[in-house]
């Protein structure tokens, strides 16, 4: 029940970024209080952008995508097996190589969980990093483009 409330919270803070930003909405509304045409909307709109990404050194058409996540590198079972073969090992100095195996095996097994474990949460730390990098960025070359638009005669929203 932990893992599944942790599992909704970093879900909801890496959607509340994404809120946050914006980038979930959309792109913004551009309402020309001057009278401009379409044409000088396109145009304005084009020039901002090209301006934000000046003043920022973003470019929101160029935003990295999400790392892939690789599988975890250890497991149980090669845990297990490796806690076994120690465990042999132990056992057999002190006269019982099976008991010792199995005590290594189970031992290993448990540690290759925690090690499974400790990296997929490290792997998800790492993508809401990046989740919550993107939407900053987003964010910061948003407002650079409305202050730019809000300059020509525009009100963004």
């Amino acid at each position: 029940m932990t893992r599944a409330r942790h599992g909704w919270t970093r879900a909801g803070v890496a959607a509340l970024a994404l809120l946050a930003s914006g980038t979930a909405w959309g792109q913004p509304f551009v309402y020309p209080q001057k009278g401009q045409s379409p044409q000088q909307q396109a145009k304005d709109t084009a020039e901002c952008q090209a301006w934000a990404q000046q003043q920022t050194g973003i470019n929101p058409g160029m935003q990295q995508q999400m790392p892939m996540q690789s599988a975890p590198t250890t497991s149980p079972m090669r845990g297990a097996a490796r806690g076994a073969a120690i465990g042999a090992v132990g056992g057999a100095i002190g006269g019982d190589a099976g008991k010792g195996a199995a005590i290594g095996a189970a031992s290993g097994a448990l540690i290759g969980g925690m090690r499974r474990r400790d990296q997929m949460q490290q792997q998800q730390a790492q993508q809401q990093q990046v989740q919550q990098q993107q939407a900053m960025q987003m964010d910061t070359f948003g407002r650079a483009q409305a202050t730019c638009l809000g300059a020509k005669g525009y009100t963004v929203n």
